[in-house]
């Protein structure tokens, strides 16, 4: 009985440890690609301050950066291919597809 005590006590230590360490800058964008067709950048990847789902990309949540990431880099490749495919920019939407690839490239 005491054990499982002192593991409750100890894994509620550990988990406010973690939060305490958690604090980050809540919107420091960790999206580190710049390249904007048409002016159309990629979606800012900011702390959700939750530290289970610690980043954020338009209100979604991810686990890992990666995923976050990616998910900017897609946002921006939509957003672009519906204006190239609009006809309301003068590039087309394979030039959004080589933009998403310098995006993901570059995290």
């Amino acid at each position: 009985m005491k054990f499982t005590t002192a593991f409750v006590v100890l894994a509620t230590v550990a988990a406010a440890n973690a939060r305490l360490l958690y604090a980050r800058t809540p919107q420091a964008n960790s999206q580190k690609f710049t390249g904007a067709l048409g002016g159309i950048a990629a979606t800012p990847v900011l702390d959700s301050g939750n530290a289970d789902r610690p980043f954020s990309v338009k209100g979604d949540t991810f686990v890992n950066i990666g995923a976050a990431l990616q998910r900017s880099c897609d946002q921006q490749f939509n957003a672009c291919a519906n204006a190239a495919n609009a006809g309301a920019v003068d590039f087309s939407s394979s030039d959004c597809q080589d933009q998403k690839t310098q995006c993901s490239a570059a995290n």
